[in-house]
């Protein structure tokens, strides 16, 4: 199991740098392409509502055909939607090679939650989704920390070139390395009136729209940090913030530590705990000294992770007869909200700066908590 779970690491951290590698250069690519602050967001805002969109169509496809093979499929055209950022002459040939991206992507990342439980034997399964949590923050890390670097002494051009050639360097591990799964018997499409029936569940809808204002405050606080700290008094380059994204690592700490703790604790008070640890970091960054903005973004990277463990675990165990449906319902609403982080506090940034941006997010943690709050209270299983 020691080959395929450094393999597993491995091409999860690579598909996912892929996601979050314009994010140090956004400041960047704003100016090479002389566009807005809500333009040059649309590379990440784009690519995250195709997630959320092409993601589901992917569930039928895990039944029918080998997940393995998908995921080659997948990895091999991704390759190429990455290629064609690197030789990207206008912005908008990067926009649509990052929309091409956004279609592949869930070939890998959605298949494999569910090719893990497959390859792992069922004592070892824990470890599999373990290692593959843990790959998910490093990849974030690296698609943030090696962009910067390379566009630092290159430019953002071989920032894209490095990340197709990584992906080459997957789609490899995986056809060498990587056993295929178990084969698994054709099943029908999801069911679309299950998606209505738990969307008019007060208590299940409040639960998604926690993973929803949590992620669009990592989304708004990682993406707007770089236009903040790349202006006067800070005036960083994008050496030093990519270096800053280092400070993500603390999500492959957190997210096995509080999985396990999941299995002694209360799952709902996790959520509370990590809502806090989100406010607090916000509170943090709205403090001028470098040192506060980054501790501010450690909290708020804590706070992503310690909800995102256990928020589609207890999710599952308000409807554990389809685990499917609640899944694809899960990563749809957890990908709008990072879509909706990267484009709607464009506006909060025009009006207020990095500060109004903050307040927007503060506004949204405590409309989803007070929600949370009384659906979990008033409502019972």
């Amino acid at each position: 199991m020691l080959k395929t779970s450094l393999i597993l690491f491995t091409i999860t951290s690579i598909i996912f740098s892929t996601i979050y590698t314009p994010q140090a250069l956004l400041p960047t690519l704003k100016e090479v392409f002389h566009i807005s602050i809500a333009e040059t967001n649309l590379l990440l805002s784009v690519m995250l509502f195709v997630l959320m969109v092409v993601t589901p169509f992917y569930a039928p496809l895990a039944h029918r055909f080998e997940k393995k093979k998908i995921m080659m499929v997948s990895t091999f055209f991704l390759f190429l939607a990455v290629l064609l950022s690197a030789f990207s002459t206008n912005f908008y040939y990067l926009l649509v090679s990052r929309v091409m991206q956004g279609i592949f992507i869930p070939g890998i990342t959605a298949i494999m939650l569910a090719y893990v439980p497959e390859v792992y034997p069922k004592e070892y399964r824990g470890l599999g989704m373990g290692i593959y949590m843990a790959a998910t923050g490093f990849g974030a890390v690296m698609g943030r920390l090696l962009a910067a670097w390379v566009s630092y002494i290159y430019s953002w051009r071989e920032a894209f070139g490095v990340f197709a050639l990584l992906l080459l360097l997957a789609w490899v591990l995986m056809a060498w390395g990587l056993p295929k799964s178990n084969t698994v018997q054709p099943q029908k499409n999801l069911d679309t009136q299950a998606f209505w029936q738990y969307l008019t569940d007060k208590k299940i809808l409040s639960v998604l729209l926690i993973p929803m204002v949590v992620f669009f405050t990592f989304m708004a606080m990682t993406t707007f940090v770089t236009y903040y700290l790349s202006l006067a008094p800070y005036s960083l380059n994008e050496s030093a913030l990519g270096s800053l994204f280092l400070v993500l690592l603390l999500a492959v700490v957190v997210s096995p530590l509080v999985g396990r703790l999941s299995d002694k604790v209360s799952r709902v008070k996790l959520i509370y705990v990590g809502i806090f640890f989100l406010i607090l970091g916000l509170f943090l960054m709205l403090l001028s000294p470098l040192s506060m903005v980054i501790v501010g973004l450690g909290f708020v990277t804590i706070g992503m992770f310690t909800v995102q463990s256990v928020a589609s675990v207890y999710l599952i165990t308000l409807a554990p007869h389809d685990k499917a449906t609640i899944a694809v319902l899960y990563q749809s609403f957890f990908y709008f909200g990072g879509a909706m982080g990267t484009l709607l506090p464009s506006l909060a940034w025009a009006y207020g700066g990095f500060d109004g941006v903050i307040w927007v997010c503060f506004g949204l943690l405590m409309v989803g908590i007070s929600l949370f709050s009384y659906n979990t209270i008033f409502i019972k299983d």
